[in-house]
């Protein structure tokens, strides 16, 4: 009864807790042990930061765990934990955050007098059988080894969307994530845009803005493209394109000014960030998604305002952008007519397409196993190229990895969780819809905008940074709850959300 008591008013109970002495004493006591401890044995000083941040943080965890929940979906997404294990030497801050949520979220299940009970959603169970997929590869995969890393990785990930639709399943919370998304977003193209101005490609910005030379065009040389918290520019194109329609959603639905001007400044950034990444799949989905969000908004004509300041970009952009964006004809069926590709990036992706095929129809049920395309391509490709070769690739198509990874039995579940997903996302839509929620709506639309986005552009890449699909599966379920939640014991309220 005390901890259901505590768990519900937490801030009360604080107080309470607070306003006696002994309690007041005891805290400053151990601060200054603690303190004095650290100082006098010449400590670094992030060691005594991170103990009383550590602190904070499982009180906060405990007491309002739908911030943690946000802060989480924030740090992973910009993949800031590797950034601080990497160039900062400080320890992941992922898992702690994952282990003290999940402690929470099943306390609050199951040692409270009245527990509450855990998200239920037809997505779980094609979560779950995508795991069970992929598991089935144990059995005869080339590398198992392999195998139970990749399952390993996904059930983590699985976790996580599983804490967010659970903890983020309220209106605010939701909401202070999203902004939180566009926050980072914002702050890291930033940093890529700043890096690009001042022409300091050699500093990384404590990690933040990563860039290396890389190939623009056969008609160019090659210049530095941005990669921001990730080792690949055409995956920091990826984790920025889905924060677009977001952004779009920001200016549209924003509650003041500030929070208008907010949405059109990260915007901008977003977009000048992608267009230094100068990956031609994140340039494809950000005309896609900007088309079906205003095709969705049937936007008036005051909006069409925004054009001068996306022609302004376009103006001051380097040319090697246009020369980049160029080379689209290339990879999109019809618009070249050359009938051969001339970049060598598109001819590498076009072979390991075709091995992917290959791979698939050699062992179409159950594939190859989970990771372990890179290790049968050897074979594939000396039987193209003459034996000698001892190159492993990727797929670099995540729908043609599944295909070739899992068989038809793997690439049937995968397609059906996406489907599934994109499928609650509708009802989340419809609901708010119903219930004359139309700011709601709309995040329901600029979510489901962004995963399509994250779909066009994972037909150029692989699932190396698969977090991100199951980030935004998490989402996509905590709508979905939050729309049931809110529509029950509301009158409905027929409403037209495409129009304004």
């Amino acid at each position: 009864m005390q901890l259901e008591r505590m768990l519900k008013h937490p801030v009360q109970i604080s107080v309470e807790l607070w306003c006696h002495a002994w309690v007041q004493i005891a805290v400053v006591t151990v601060v200054s042990i603690t303190t004095g401890f650290v100082l006098s044995r010449d400590v670094p000083l992030w060691v005594l930061f991170g103990g009383v941040g550590g602190v904070m943080f499982l009180a906060l965890a405990f007491f309002k765990p739908e911030y943690v929940a946000a802060a989480l979906l924030v740090i992973h997404w910009g993949n800031i934990h590797d950034v601080l294990i990497k160039y900062h030497g400080i320890p992941s801050l992922v898992k702690p955050m994952v282990a003290i949520l999940t402690v929470v979220l099943l306390a609050r299940r199951f040692l409270t007098e009245r527990p509450r009970g855990l998200v239920s959603d037809p997505v779980i169970w094609w979560i779950l059988a995508y795991l069970v997929a992929g598991a089935i590869g144990l059995w005869f995969a080339r590398s198992t080894d392999a195998v139970m890393k990749q399952l390993i990785d996904t059930a983590k990930d699985c976790i996580i969307a599983a804490l967010i639709f659970n903890l983020l399943a309220t209106r605010i919370a939701f909401e202070r994530a999203i902004w939180g998304l566009l926050i980072v977003g914002a702050t890291l193209s930033a940093l890529t845009v700043y890096q690009e101005i001042t022409r300091t490609y050699d500093n990384n910005y404590w990690g933040f803005a990563q860039s290396a030379v890389r190939q623009i065009s056969t008609t160019m040389d090659d210049r530095a493209r941005a990669f921001g918290t990730v080792n690949d520019p055409n995956y920091f194109g990826q984790l920025l394109l889905v924060l677009v329609p977001l952004a779009v959603w920001a200016i549209l639905n924003g509650r003041t000014w500030r929070g208008k001007t907010s949405g059109i400044a990260a915007l901008l950034l977003l977009l000048s960030a992608i267009g230094l990444t100068f990956s031609r799949g994140a340039y494809l989905g950000v005309v896609i998604v900007l088309v079906v969000y205003a095709m969705y908004l049937r936007l008036d004509a005051r909006y069409l305002l925004v054009l001068p300041l996306i022609g302004a970009l376009l103006y001051v952009a380097p040319p090697e952008f246009r020369a980049r964006f160029g080379t689209l004809e290339e990879i999109v069926p019809g618009m070249t007519n050359a009938g051969v590709y001339n970049d060598g990036s598109i001819q590498g992706r076009s072979v390991k397409a075709e091995i992917a095929l290959t791979m698939l129809a050699d062992h179409l049920i159950f594939g190859v196993g989970r990771g372990n395309y890179r290790f049968h391509y050897r074979d594939y490709i000396n039987q193209i190229e003459g034996a000698g070769s001892n190159t492993e690739r990727d797929a670099h198509n995540l729908y043609l990895e599944v295909a070739a990874e899992q068989g038809v039995v793997g690439f049937a579940v995968f397609v059906g969780l996406i489907l599934t997903v994109w499928s609650r996302l509708r009802v989340a839509e419809w609901l708010f819809a119903a219930t004359g929620e139309r700011r709601m709506a709309d995040l329901a639309v600029a979510v489901k905008v962004g995963f399509l986005g994250y779909l066009v552009t994972s037909l150029f890449l692989h699932g190396a940074y698969g977090y991100m699909f199951w980030l935004q599966v998490g989402m996509a379920v905590a709508l979905v709850v939050i729309a049931q939640r809110e529509a029950t014991g509301r009158p409905t309220q027929p409403v037209q959300v495409a129009q304004r």
